[in-house]
């Protein structure tokens, strides 16, 4: 065997048993026996937003239909500055309901991560949990959260993240088997204590938690990431990290409108990665990255050499094999099997997809609702 072929297949090989390791990870993960707490405690939820108007009537229905004490329950949005109409619309919204509040960003602020301390500094309790404006949330959203708690002490817990079911189609169930592999690979890592990915769609953290991570969050070169920064801070502390597996605690976030929309949201997630600073969570996105690549190499390497075939596609039957334990394991949490039904031609445009978010992280900045980063 050659020494590019050699390199193909290790890197293959060790993709494919690190994706292993985590798909038993997920499937070890272990929610609340109930997910009613037996004490329900003071919470804050914050939801900071930016120009959401479309989204915020069902997020208020859904959290004034919260299976949880009305008393223990205080409601923080923030507006970052919207320019749609998002802040009026939800004044109108939260008129009467009790525990309820908006807050607006001071000028000269901007952003999630003031959005969320702005937030932090008005929240009555001590435990927080965060999550996006264009989120779907379960009624006992609050409850699991609180009952995992109880039975599982942290200092921050993470939860599920996935789209809506809509008309399906290619595009619809792409993205959420996309989102669900890197939901699937964040969750399976919090069993081993080290997480190497969550999500601020649904987070949930302590007061104490937020202030002591803040001098690890590169706040002034770094706009976005709130959730990896805190985690990252976590970790750096030992401080006590878990995930909450329960259906019941999972959010639904809104699809992106279009295929150049989803890329444009990886690109802005992976342009923080040489910021993290932890060697594990750098060393996964080089290995998925080179895979990738070396994978949509294969093809070309054959024509020229194609004795290496019986080394280098059984590997990357292995390499899909995991990939699918993966999805298998996580479809089963959110209830969504049936986008498995896609797997193989998602499998087959992921490598080109994951090409195109490359060559535009290489090329293009990143940004949100406007604002270049």
């Amino acid at each position: 065997m050659s020494a590019a072929a050699a390199v193909i297949l290790f890197f293959i090989l060790f993709y494919a048993v690190t994706i292993l390791v985590l798909s038993i990870g997920l499937k070890r993960l272990e929610g609340p026996a109930d997910p009613q707490p037996e004490k329900p405690i003071p919470v804050t939820l914050i939801i900071p937003f930016r120009n959401e108007a479309e989204h915020l009537e069902n997020l208020v229905n859904d959290l004034s239909a919260q299976h949880y004490p009305r008393e223990q329950l205080e409601v923080l949005f923030v507006d970052d500055h919207s320019d749609d109409g998002s802040g009026e619309k939800l004044q109108k919204l939260l008129e009467g309901r009790a525990g309820f509040w908006l807050l607006k960003l001071q000028e000269g602020k901007s952003g999630k991560k003031d959005a969320i301390f702005t937030a932090i500094q008005q929240a009555s309790a001590s435990w927080i949990i965060q999550t996006d404006a264009d989120c779907r949330l379960g009624p006992e959203f609050i409850a699991s959260h609180v009952a995992f708690l109880g039975e599982y002490p942290s200092d921050m817990v993470a939860g599920l993240v996935t789209t809506p079911e809509g008309p399906g189609g290619f595009k619809e169930t792409f993205e959420r088997l996309d989102l669900l592999s890197l939901v699937g690979t964040g969750a399976g890592s919090f069993h081993y204590r080290r997480p190497v990915m969550c999500s601020g769609a649904n987070l949930g953290y302590s007061r104490q938690l937020y202030t002591e991570t803040r001098r690890f969050d590169p706040s002034v070169t770094v706009a976005s990431g709130d959730d990896m920064f805190l985690m990252i801070g976590a970790r750096r502390l030992g401080k006590r990290l878990s995930f909450n597996p329960d259906r019941a605690a999972m959010v639904k976030t809104s699809p992106a409108p279009g295929l150049g929309s989803l890329i444009h949201q990886r690109v802005r997630w992976s342009s923080k990665t040489r910021h993290y600073g932890m060697k594990d969570i750098q060393l996964l996105a080089v290995v998925v990255t080179v895979t990738n690549l070396l994978v949509l190499s294969i093809p070309c390497w054959l024509i020229f050499f194609p004795s290496w075939w019986i080394c280098l596609i059984p590997a990357l039957a292995i390499k899909t094999l995991s990939d699918y334990f993966l999805l298998h394991t996580v479809t089963r949490l959110t209830g969504q099997r049936k986008a498995l039904w896609f797997f193989l031609p998602a499998a087959l445009f992921y490598y080109f997809y994951h090409l195109a978010i490359l060559a535009a992280l290489l090329c293009t900045g990143s940004g949100w609702k406007g604002r270049k980063y």
